[in-house]
């Protein structure tokens, strides 16, 4: 037995590794308006007898449709040709608190490591047959085991039990808590299979676009419940009004119209119409003038005009409706039409019309510009209130705020941060929270999913709050408003098949589905963002503002996670009617949260995974045996990397701090490098490209500022060598004249210039040094005092 897809293709089957037996798409060819068209079901299958299952879901409302009826009954053809069934579900049949069931026990079937010793456990304190809650098995098991894996192993067997139909339990009717008796059947039992769903609709519910038979007016019910506030209205109009209702219901109750009339003194033709207004519009054709209409003498086709005029975006006035050209051509189109040429409208009518367009919500919305489109509420119950246990919807969205950050060396890195939390909706108790300095990415999401899965114990002792955070656990659906937040097919690998998360698209317009994330932005914005020193609401000078905040992104984080657990999580809730700490304490008390039990290494696959910039075709590699190179920085670990030199690995890294990164060899985790650069601080992704950029530019000005230095000593290295050369032609030029005296002069005068000449200059060095000899010189002997001792005194 299998089932999938139907209306999937075959590209979107590749690219998800989803393998079906069938061909997809599935197509069933129909008839529809006497045209073909081809219509593709939501599931297709295979029963446990092998039979054909042809499957589609929805409104009931929707599938009564002319078009979808069609491709029912196409469908249907298709199924019984193959011997298979076609099952339709729709919200009539399909139950929301076995979805949620479903749900709750899927998120609770992951497998751990010590799973198997209590398997065999289980099997010894919780016997197949037996009915038991969840807290008295665990309490079976004795204090071998942690809680956490106690409760775990029980809600995979319970799991298990359900997926192979032997959990005796209504999962229809009974919302699965800790507390719920549950009993699991072996094996050899036969399973306990859900009713099969219908192959058509039922014909108790009608559709609006249906036509309806038309009933004769003296069988219409009278709707005099519709009441009427008649406190509204002036003491004459009220006592009219209350008169004629009177006898109004003294006719519908069996008195006729003359005697009726004689006695509320009424005429019988009034009386009548009274009667026949109140059968179609029920109590206010009693009030004076209440359902008086009439038309206007404006023409239909410029109230046509004024219309479309005034849900321009251009916001016309009065004044350029009235004058438009657009009222000339319709009154032109009239005459035409009819032969009579129409008066234009004045002003006047222009203005009275326009004041009834304001009443309209469509009108008004396309003057203002709202964004979406408005509904109306769709259900009488909360969404909100609707879900069973803690952490079985997750909400996550982004937030931006306009804050100013600065690196602890002040260099200015953005003034505009990116906010993620996952909030659960059941308590608004916030799972995760993460800082981006940038738009939020792939990885900022599965770090907030890590963030849900780890304790906060450290966090909450580094950031200094005075509450604790015990919102910890594994979400069951994560829903998001962001398109597809997780993309890549390793995210898809690590939240799917390993934690068993399913993520969901939030539709376009849901208010009760996204009103918890949206309040707790609000509270951001007004609560957090606008009451800090770095902000810039109200601040024009935006380098005033950031030298006014000097915050740093580690300060930044310290403060965000005190206002979440000491401000936003101890705040009371009006719609769940309590703090949401407290909330989410009672929920998990209850209903109990599926915690991660896997290893502690699997949670570094939800960091970033790095990619080699260089070769994007090949891993990271060690260099010179010692170091390798991320992002333009060395990292060095002297007993790994000389031990995978010439091996590729894989890098992951945490975008709030790089100064270390994880290295993967063929899928396992085997070590960590670490930044020598950054001297063990940690330094985000973000201030590390704003302090790269910064010591760029403090080099190319240095280098510039240096330029002259340089210039200058080049211009005089070329001044010393026109000096050194002018100097040597200057004496090659007496040497020659020296040389020219011998043919000038006759022999006695060179001699005696020769005379003439200063002698050449002695040598630098000392002549030897020589005692002179004695007596040569007097010496005088000085008379020296004796030293007096203490016997001479």
């Amino acid at each position: 037995a299998w089932y999938g897809r139907g209306d999937i293709s075959a590209t979107f089957a590749s690219t998800y590794k989803i393998v079906t037996p069938q061909p997809v798409p599935y197509t069933v060819d129909y008839l529809f308006e006497g045209k073909a068209h081809t219509y593709l079901p939501d599931a297709i299958g295979q029963l446990l007898d092998g039979r054909l299952l042809i499957a589609e879901a929805g409104l009931e409302q929707d599938k009564r449709r002319e078009r979808n009826r069609a491709k029912a009954e196409a469908a249907r053809k298709v199924a019984e040709q193959q011997g298979g069934v076609y099952w339709i579900g729709t919200e009539a049949t399909l139950s929301k608190t076995r979805h949620a069931n479903l749900v709750f026990l899927h998120a609770r079937r992951q497998t751990f490591a010590s799973w198997s010793q209590l398997s065999e456990a289980l099997q010894i304190v919780w016997p197949w047959g037996e009915a038991a809650c969840v807290q008295e098995v665990a309490e079976r098991l004795g204090e071998r085991w942690p809680q956490a894996e106690r409760e775990a192993a029980v809600w995979k067997r319970c799991a298990e039990s359900a997926a192979r139909g032997h959990l005796l339990v209504d999962l229809a009717s009974v919302h699965l808590s800790r507390l719920t008796p549950l009993i699991c059947l072996d094996s050899s039992t036969p399973p306990i299979l859900p009713d099969p769903l219908p192959s058509s609709l039922s014909e108790g519910v009608t559709v609006l676009e249906e036509v309806v038979l038309e009933e004769s007016e003296n069988d219409k019910p009278v709707n005099l419940l519709s009441t009427f506030d008649d406190s509204t209205l002036e003491a004459e109009v009220r006592e009219r009004f209350l008169r004629n209702l009177r006898a109004v219901e003294a006719v519908l109750s069996g008195t006729t119209t003359v005697d009726a009339a004689r006695e509320y003194q009424i005429a019988r033709s009034t009386l009548s119409r009274l009667v026949q207004r109140a059968r179609t519009h029920g109590v206010l054709a009693c009030v004076p003038h209440g359902t008086y209409h009439r038309e206007r003498d404006l023409h239909p086709a410029f109230q046509e005009v004024i219309r479309r005029l005034y849900q321009l975006p251009t916001k016309l006035s009065l004044t350029a409706i009235v004058e438009h050209a657009d009222l000339v051509r319709a009154a032109k189109r009239v005459q035409q039409d009819t032969g009579r040429a129409p008066a234009l409208p004045s002003y006047k009518q222009v203005r009275s019309y326009v004041r009834v367009l304001k009443q309209e919500p469509q009108i008004l919305r396309a003057r203002e510009q709202v964004k979406g489109p408005l509904r109306d509420r769709q259900s009488p119950h909360s969404f909100v209130l609707s879900i069973p246990a803690p952490a079985q919807l997750a909400q996550v969205d982004e937030h931006s705020m306009e804050l100013y950050v600065i690196t602890p060396d002040g260099i200015h890195v953005t003034r505009r941060i990116h906010a993620a939390v996952l909030i659960c909706v059941k308590t608004a108790a916030i799972l995760g929270a993460v800082l981006a300095l940038d738009s939020l990415k792939e990885e900022d999401y599965m770090r907030l999913v890590r963030m849900a899965l780890e304790p906060k114990d450290r966090l909450v002792l580094q950031t200094g709050c005075q509450h604790s955070w015990f919102c910890t656990g594994k979400p069951a659906i994560i829903f998001h408003d962001r398109g597809k937040i997780f993309t890549s097919e390793r995210a898809r690998q690590v939240l799917v098949d390993r934690l068993g998360i399913i993520t969901e698209q939030a539709p376009p317009y849901c208010p009760s589905a996204k009103g918890t994330v949206e309040a707790l932005f609000r509270w951001m914005t007004q609560r957090f963002e606008r009451r800090l020193p770095n902000t810039s609401h109200g601040i024009h000078d935006a380098e005033a503002a950031a030298k006014a905040g000097t915050m740093t992104l580690e300060e930044l984080e310290r403060y965000f996670y005190r206002a979440i657990v000491d401000d936003y999580q101890q705040s009371w809730d009006g719609l769940r009617r309590q703090t949401r700490a407290v909330l989410w304490e009672e929920a998990v008390r209850e209903f109990g949260v599926p915690q991660y039990l896997g290893a502690p290494d699997d949670l570094k696959l939800l960091l970033m995974k790095a990619v080699n910039r260089k070769t994007l075709s090949h891993y990271y590699q060690v260099h010179d045996r010692s170091r390798l190179s991320f992002q333009g920085r060395w990292y060095t670990c002297p007993g790994l990397l000389s031990r995978l030199s010439g091996r590729e690995f894989e890098l992951y890294y945490d975008r709030r701090d790089v100064s270390v990164v994880y290295l993967f060899v063929e899928g396992s985790y085997v070590g960590e490098a670490y930044c020598p650069q950054f001297l063990g601080q940690r330094v985000s992704e973000w201030e590390a490209t704003a302090m790269r950029q910064h010591d760029r530019e403090k080099a190319k000005a240095a280098a510039s500022a240096t330029q002259q230095v340089r210039s200058d000593i080049q211009e005089e290295i070329e001044a010393t060598k026109k000096q050194r050369r002018q100097a040597t032609r200057e004496r090659e030029k007496a040497r020659q004249l020296d040389r020219q005296r011998e043919e000038i002069h006759p022999s006695s005068v060179l001699s005696q210039l020769e005379s003439l000449r200063p002698p050449p200059p002695t040598s630098l060095r000392l002549p030897k040094a020589t005692p002179d000899p004695d007596g040569e010189y007097p010496v005088q002997i000085l008379p020296i005092r004796p030293f007096k001792t203490e016997n001479d005194l």
